[in-house]
């Protein structure tokens, strides 16, 4: 039996998915567990931030933030997707975060999903209609907050002053430009601190638990064989740690949607069947079975759910090519 990769690759078609979201908002964690899941070989994936227009000096001369429209080549991406599309390789630009500065172009070929993580995926028409499948994700002001200062901090270092001076600054640009864009997602992710452990105020300390709302349109041909397996029963015998799961339909933006809320964390035994049944259709169980951490929180819940969409949206567009 045929696996969903055998099937995409027959196909021979590119499938473009979009993860639009503020700066340091888990855009990129999202991609990671995306990838993982349907396969490092079948997944190349690359941040929007390369195509900034205007590097960190021109930017402050001209007293402009990246979240503005005008600070990155939107019409160049466009035209990268669409290559991308049709199988042709492009020489994406590269930004170097250490510095501030756009260094040069590197190749960059297709693969059979391509994932793009950024700040304008959307933004406009010619972008949204290069992009399959639109997730957009939200977090919390308190969690994006903790999120940027660990990695801006820790990880390109900024001093945390910096940080919290840029996220002021930024703040009018992400609601102009960047916040209307949900509007155009399939899913929207937002997170927010667990009601079970969060944040100590003042601790400036991250929490491990998060509350994940899934707010996702409601396809009109939803793959029948994807089923969603979560052991209840284990959960009520054996669980150690506290976790919650709702749902609801409701209107968002003018759209019929689900609502899935998932919070705290869960032992991964018990959503084993749920990979399982992904790994059977993609043909990639033994890759994304492989789970080091006894204990799996809302975000990595969510993202297998992401990824059931994700299949579900691919099934989709097959049965239409």
């Amino acid at each position: 039996m045929k696996t969903l990769m055998d099937k995409i690759k027959e196909s021979g078609k590119v499938f473009v998915f979009g993860i639009a979201g503020d700066s340091g908002s888990g855009k990129t964690t999202i991609s990671k567990g995306i990838k993982r899941i349907l396969g490092e070989n079948m997944v190349a994936s690359f941040s929007m931030d390369d195509y900034h227009s205007l590097d960190r000096k021109q930017r402050k001369e001209r007293n402009i933030t990246p979240l503005h429209p005008d600070a990155n080549h939107l019409d160049l991406l466009a035209e990268h997707l669409e290559a991308l599309r049709a199988g042709k390789s492009v020489d994406k630009p590269v930004y170097d975060h250490s510095c501030g500065a756009i260094s040069g172009t590197v190749p960059f070929g297709p693969a059979p999903v391509v994932i793009v993580e950024g700040l304008h995926p959307f933004y406009t028409k010619e972008l949204r209609d290069a992009i399959d499948f639109k997730i957009f994700v939200d977090p919390s002001r308190a969690v994006k907050r903790l999120w940027k200062l660990r990695r801006d901090v820790g990880d390109r270092g900024y001093q945390p002053e910096q940080v919290m001076a840029e996220m002021l600054q930024r703040e009018p640009d992400y609601k102009l430009y960047v916040d209307i864009q949900k509007i155009y997602a399939e899913t929207v992710v937002k997170i927010h601190e667990s009601r079970f452990h969060p944040c100590l105020p003042g601790t400036g300390s991250a929490p491990d638990w998060y509350s994940v709302r899934l707010i996702q349109h409601i396809l009109e041909q939803p793959v029948s064989n994807v089923d969603l397996p979560i052991a209840l029963a284990k959960i009520l015998r054996s669980s150690e740690h506290e976790f919650s799961i709702e749902f609801q339909r409701d209107d968002y933006y003018g759209k019929r949607v689900g609502v899935m809320t998932i919070d705290g964390e869960i032992h991964q035994s018990m959503i084993a069947g749920l990979e399982k049944n992904l790994g059977d259709i993609l043909g990639t169980y033994t890759a994304i079975s492989d789970r080091s951490q006894e204990y799996v929180n809302g975000i990595g819940v969510a993202q297998l759910i992401l990824t059931w969409t994700c299949l579900e949206k691919l099934e989709s567009i097959l049965a239409n090519y």
